[in-house]
């Protein structure tokens, strides 16, 4: 099997867990606070990944193999990054997706897919043609996956979700530039440590406790946290070593499908036409994508270099007005 096939898969071993994870973070939430039932999930992810990190956590990074030199405590770096954005993003997605349906929450947060492939683009990178007719194709299916359907119009927690794509994409950016840098078990028990104080601090600072109760109605769903947390971040670690991250962002869109499937089977949501079809369009986009190359560095001697550069500050402006709006409505 070749290495961008085994990246392929591992991502899509991802992907599957977190589809699954998708009802039963619903479930969990409606018996506990957000913050707390992120902080249980990590310190569980964490306690099960501090013996494998020991065991394994000592071989050479991937840059190693590529000849790049790696700093001694670049782990720490990367869990205080990633962990930071990960209490972030799960504490807005959380809040939101108690604020919000099930079918608005999962469209809008598959929107970070086209905010991977424009921080890529303000960074520089020139995606190949493939990823952005797959993006195309998959924010279409996106569409007749998560068509809300409803008059509620654009709500707090629609908003507190969309900000939290932007968190999200930033996190699968700084993901791909640790990936190489650090061992892969290292860097998911940093950042799940990190994660795991910063949210149990947000629900001590905000008041946001639990009772004994609570704790135990959400506690099947938190120890689904070592699978949806530990494993299937090692392997989106694994898998960015060799994978660009707006690939990986276009392949996790299989993640609605699964989610979808799984609301199909396990609590009785109907199988529409629409979502059949949104469902092969996702699929559709995300094997186009993953036949893209590299992509490639915008530099001066690019013939479009002066209206490359006016479209990255249109697009990093597109960026911090979405940020701003979402800001404002929450």
């Amino acid at each position: 099997m070749s290495t961008k096939n085994k990246a392929l898969l591992l991502l899509l071993s991802a992907t599957f867990i977190w589809g699954i994870s998708s009802p039963i973070n619903r479930y969990a939430l409606f018996y506990i606070n957000p913050w707390p039932y992120a902080a249980f999930r990590y310190l569980f992810a964490s306690a099960a990944l501090l013996p494998l990190a020991m065991r394994w956590g000592r071989r050479q990074a991937p840059a190693h193999y590529f000849h790049q030199p790696v700093g001694r405590f670049v782990w720490l770096k990367a869990g205080l990054c990633l962990g930071f954005l990960l209490a972030v993003g799960n504490s807005l997605q959380f809040l939101g997706l108690s604020m919000t349906t099930a079918s608005k929450s999962g469209f809008i947060s598959s929107l970070y897919i086209s905010m991977v492939a424009i921080y890529g683009f303000v960074l520089g990178q020139l995606p190949r043609w493939q990823v952005w007719v797959g993006l195309l194709i998959c924010i279409i299916g996106l569409v007749f996956i998560g068509y809300p359907g409803d008059e509620n119009g654009f709500n707090r927690g629609d908003a507190l979700t969309l900000l939290a794509d932007l968190i999200w994409a930033a996190h699968l950016m700084v993901m791909g530039y640790f990936a190489i840098r650090v061992n892969p078990w290292r860097l998911v028990a940093s950042q799940s440590a990190v994660c795991c104080l910063l949210c149990f601090l947000l629900s001590w600072a905000t008041g946001n406790m639990f009772t004994a109760e609570e704790f135990w109605k959400a506690f099947p769903a938190m120890l689904w946290g070592i699978v949806s947390v530990s494993v299937a971040y090692v392997c989106q670690a694994l898998a960015q070593v060799n994978t660009p991250a707006t690939t990986t962002a276009i392949t996790l869109q299989f993640q609605p499908v699964l989610g979808a499937a799984c609301g199909v089977a396990f609590l009785d949501e109907p199988l529409t036409a629409t979502l059949a079809i949104g469902a092969v369009l996702l699929v559709s986009g995300a094997l186009l994508a993953q036949r893209a190359e590299e992509p490639a560095k915008l530099t001066p001697e690019h013939p479009r270099y002066g209206g490359l550069l006016a479209l990255r500050a249109a697009a990093a402006v597109l960026l911090l007005a979405a940020c701003g709006l979402s800001m404002a409505l929450t």
